[in-house]
């Protein structure tokens, strides 16, 4: 017996279902196009960036570390472009009008800011925050990391974190330090350390490193959390006391100054960033070639070493690795800034 075949028939498909296909076959096709022609055209437009200057925000006035590190980061990243980057101060409103005005700029890459910390605090001491630091803006990479010097006026005469501590309690209320502005790791690693010892001090916000110095070394203010870029020569030639740095481990810049948690303080750590952001949107072609200037210019050895030399550790990053640090540590800040109960007050 010859087993069963079924006989099976090609009928031809209907004439509209065949123009169907033939439609969907060219929209493929078209789709196939368009996508190659945008991958085509972001590569056109990183090579084609930058063509004409950069310009990056520094939030603070002259004068301060995020300025100084700023203005050598431009200059090496200008090499590399091909196209000047021109550093800009804009201070006030504790860092906002300079970050409010990067977020408002186009999203293009001819636009950046050069934040610190207060990027993200900045936000949180606000009860109707005008921007969102993860959502608002486009990360490029993290450049520096560094832990602060604790530095005195030598009006005081206070020579070690103990000497602070018994001189406010013994003097409650009379004793201030200066910070770059309200929201600045300065301000809050002041704030840290006043909780953690248990003492009263008055805090006195300016718009950036370079005033508050220059007040310090008055001695108009009695103490500053302060990056030591360009303190250094002020502490050399005794006209600032360096009594601890905030760091988990001393500062190879100054390995005979002891850390505040070796001072009394177990635990206390404190310390700062700096980091380069576009507004969102920012095509990720052009944030691929930031990024790469700014990994290239953080090889100079004039930066690594005069940096290096300074207390302060130059630090690359992807814009994802970025990210996921300003998450974390808007999540820290928060937590801190309900333990101490800050205010813009």
């Amino acid at each position: 017996m010859v087993p069963f075949s079924p006989r099976v028939r090609c009928v031809p498909a209907p004439v509209a279902h065949r123009a169907s296909t033939l439609n969907l076959l060219k929209i493929a096709g078209t789709v196939v196009l368009l996508a190659g022609a945008a991958v085509f055209a972001r590569q056109v437009q990183a090579q084609a960036f930058p063509s004409h200057s950069i310009r990056m925000v520094v939030a603070y006035a002259p004068g301060g570390a995020t300025d100084i590190v700023g203005r050598m980061l431009a200059q090496e990243m200008s090499a590399d472009l091909g196209q000047t980057v021109v550093l800009e101060n804009r201070a006030g409103g504790g860092t906002l009008v300079g970050t409010e005005s990067v977020r408002r700029s186009p999203a293009d890459g001819y636009t950046l800011l050069f934040g610190t910390n207060a990027f993200v605090i900045t936000p949180l001491l606000h009860d109707k925050p005008t921007y969102d630091p993860v959502k608002d803006f486009q990360p490029v990479s993290l450049t520096t990391v560094q832990s602060l010097g604790i530095l005195v006026t030598p009006g005081l005469k206070l020579r070690t974190v103990q000497d602070l501590i018994a001189y406010a309690r013994a003097n409650p209320g009379k004793v201030n330090f200066a910070s770059s502005g309200n929201g600045s790791a300065q301000h809050l690693a002041g704030e840290a350390f006043r909780t953690a010892a248990k003492i009263e001090m008055v805090h006195v916000p300016y718009k950036g490193t370079g005033p508050a110095m220059t007040d310090l070394l008055a001695g108009r203010v009695d103490v500053m959390f302060s990056s030591l870029v360009g303190n250094m020569e002020h502490v050399n030639e005794g006209r600032l006391n360096l009594i601890a740095t905030t760091g988990a481990r001393r500062n190879p810049a100054t390995p005979n100054v002891p850390t505040v948690a070796e001072s009394g303080l177990p635990g206390f750590e404190a310390g700062t960033w700096q980091a380069v952001l576009a507004p969102a949107g920012t095509p990720a072609p052009v944030v691929e070639r930031l990024n790469a200037a700014i990994a290239k210019a953080a090889k100079s050895p004039r930066i690594v070493e005069t940096l290096a030399a300074q207390g302060m550790e130059v630090r690359t990053s992807t814009p994802d690795a970025l990210r996921e640090m300003l998450k974390k540590d808007s999540g820290d800040y928060q937590v801190l800034l309900k333990h101490t109960k800050t205010t813009l007050q």
